[in-house]
């Protein structure tokens, strides 16, 4: 089973309370149902390890219930996971281009117990991602390219040119010029 950090549940949490406001997390939480109610009304632990499907659940839900048409949610809540995270513990290892494809992996490994990040190029002009063995989703796909953006730090969109979810042997992102 694939397992995220609560710190990604606390992100999506906080992206909920900031663009819809405390009530919709609650409006949430409620859609969720008993056990996961529970889990989110206790405390959740930012360096703990909670089941992935917890997290595409909470998103999913959030979107039904707050933002049913939107086209983007996914993307937005990545983006300000990655704002958060970078402007906040991971500053170091993201500040510039150079670090976050030197520590793309290990920042990959903090917060998922499953499959690999791969940046592939030889400039942070050129590089792209490429993430392996990820139990893909089309919420999380979506999600995937709003944090690569938000950790860009720039006017850029990232675009999927590869996706296991089409056949492909693994996810590959690349950065354009927004």
């Amino acid at each position: 089973m694939a397992n995220v950090r609560g710190a990604d549940l606390l992100d999506v949490e906080a992206f909920v309370r900031e663009t819809h406001g405390a009530a919709a997390v609650e409006r949430v939480r409620e859609a969720l149902g008993e056990p996961l109610r529970v889990m989110f009304r206790r405390s959740i632990r930012e360096a703990d390890w909670y089941p992935l499907d917890v997290l595409k659940f909470y998103l999913t839900t959030a979107k039904a219930l707050l933002e049913p048409g939107s086209s983007d949610f996914f993307r937005r809540e990545g983006h300000f996971a990655a704002q958060r995270r970078r402007q906040g513990p991971l500053e170091p290892m993201v500040g510039t281009p150079e670090r976050r494809a030197h520590f793309a992996r290990v920042v990959w490994h903090m917060f998922y117990d499953t499959g690999w990040l791969e940046v592939v190029g030889d400039s942070p002009e050129t590089a792209f991602a490429r993430i392996h063995g990820f139990p893909a989703s089309p919420e999380l796909c979506e999600r995937f390219r709003g944090i690569w953006e938000g950790m860009a730090g720039g006017p850029f969109r990232a675009e999927e040119w590869r996706c296991v979810l089409r056949g492909d042997p693994y996810c590959e992102l690349h950065l354009v010029p927004a």
